[in-house]
């Protein structure tokens, strides 16, 4: 009789460790043994011994350990969602293709694309940016302007502090600068955060100083220059997101030289299955000091569609 209950005892513990195979690495190091039931490129589902049903975003995710013994239950994998490797994540790539309207030293209809990438492993966030707007009237070029941006922060999940680093190139034909190269560093803060099934809204502010420096411009020295600024991120269950920052970069050596950059982006979704967004932008600068008979002022405006993977 004993035989048989240590036989039945062995049974169940093979039968339920089996069914919790899986094994989970947070992006904070914490791991989770688990039972996968299904995966997108989004999130995945998985079911807890004591927590119960959860999903976990791609993003927080550093690996994924699967039983070799058997395969996912449930459905299958979405066609499309990354293989999480036990080394480190994939890259987040968005492609966006648009029209837009410009405002500054000519205004214009134009056509734009640009190419977002990011990535985070052991809370170190890298993103990399391509930007290119281009018009012509009557055989006239009249827009042409291209940005490259590559951008670094180093963040504690449980702080509200964190460091960051950005390198920026921007070329453009119609400008009091034909080439410029930007570069900064800085702290940031975490004013405000809500997070519910509904939406999650994050408020942050960046403080720090940096470098411009202009080429075949009156104004080619290279300036000192400070970092002040706000960032909105509010993503609405998935379907609508809202990104928007604002910066000021004035002079150390001269306040009355200083840049405003306004950046927002708006992307509703509206193929889940494909990962394609419809996106609304505006892009605002303001230099206070420009070459004769250059606008301060530079507005773009654009709305187009956008595609994740």
């Amino acid at each position: 009789m004993s035989h048989k209950l240590i036989c039945s005892v062995l049974f169940l513990f093979i039968t339920v460790s089996s069914s919790w195979a899986d094994i989970l690495t947070l992006s904070n190091g914490e791991t989770l043994d688990v039972s996968i039931v299904d995966r997108t490129s989004k999130s995945v589902h998985v079911i807890h011994p004591i927590l119960g049903e959860l999903h976990i975003a791609t993003e927080n995710i550093q690996s994924i350990e699967e039983s070799a013994t058997r395969g996912v239950v449930g459905s299958p994998k979405e066609e499309g969602a990354p293989e999480l490797q036990n080394d480190e994540p994939a890259w987040n790539q968005t492609i966006k293709l648009g029209a837009g309207y410009q405002t500054g030293q000519t205004n214009n209809v134009d056509l734009s694309t640009s190419y977002h990438a990011d990535k985070t492993v052991n809370e170190h966030e890298t993103v990399f940016d391509l930007s290119y707007r281009f018009a012509k009237t009557d055989s006239t070029r009249n827009a042409n302007r291209f940005s490259g941006a590559w951008g670094n922060k180093w963040f504690q999940s449980d702080s509200k502090w964190d460091f960051f680093t950005n390198v920026q190139f921007d070329w453009a034909e119609f400008q009091s600068w034909d080439q410029r190269i930007l570069g900064d560093l800085g702290v940031g803060y975490e004013i405000y955060n809500l997070e519910n099934e509904k939406e999650t809204i994050k408020l942050t502010s960046r403080f720090g100083s940096g470098i411009r420096k202009e080429f075949q411009s009156e104004n080619d020295s290279v300036i000192p220059e400070g970092l002040l600024g706000l960032a909105l991120d509010w993503r609405l269950q998935n379907d609508q997101t809202l990104i928007a920052d604002t910066t000021w970069f004035p002079d150390f050596e001269n306040f009355s030289n200083y840049r405003i950059v306004t950046k927002a982006s708006w992307n509703i979704k509206i193929d889940k299955a494909n990962n394609l967004d419809f996106s609304i932008g505006v892009h605002h600068e303001y230099d206070s000091v420009v070459d004769v008979d250059v606008n301060n002022t530079y507005l773009h405006l654009t709305a187009g569609i956008s595609y994740s993977f």
